[in-house]
């Protein structure tokens, strides 16, 4: 029976380890059978924004990660963005990396409630 695991990322993806530790939580877990739901929220939406270079000594670029995440866990792995975050940080659905749904507050509200697990960065 598959399980549901849910991350919540509210931090930028260059200030903290948040954003990352996230995206390598998701790969962990879909690497474990489960099924993954990744949401961006405030500032964190930035991470899907494609071809970025982070900053010197950062460990690796997290558009590539969530791109091969996605890419990996196709049917298994739902990455979302909140809509009003996106439109606040003026972020359109074209502008975000290949797989990221827009997705209103309810929506993934009612996401993280069907959730067996859930986990805040």
């Amino acid at each position: 029976m598959p399980r549901l695991l849910c991350l919540v990322v509210e931090q930028g993806p260059y200030g903290s380890l948040n954003p990352a530790e996230a995206i390598r939580h998701a790969g962990g877990a879909l690497g474990k059978g489960w099924e993954v739901v990744l949401a961006f929220l405030g500032n964190s939406v930035y991470t899907a924004l494609p071809r970025q270079s982070p900053p010197t000594g950062e460990w690796l670029s997290l558009s590539e990660a969530l791109t091969k995440l996605i890419a990996d866990g196709k049917e298994r792995v739902q990455v979302l963005a909140e809509a009003g975050s996106l439109d606040a940080c003026r972020i359109s659905a074209k502008d975000m990396v290949s797989g990221v749904q827009r997705a209103s507050a309810g929506d993934i509200a009612r996401v993280i409630a069907e959730c067996d697990r859930a986990l805040l960065f």
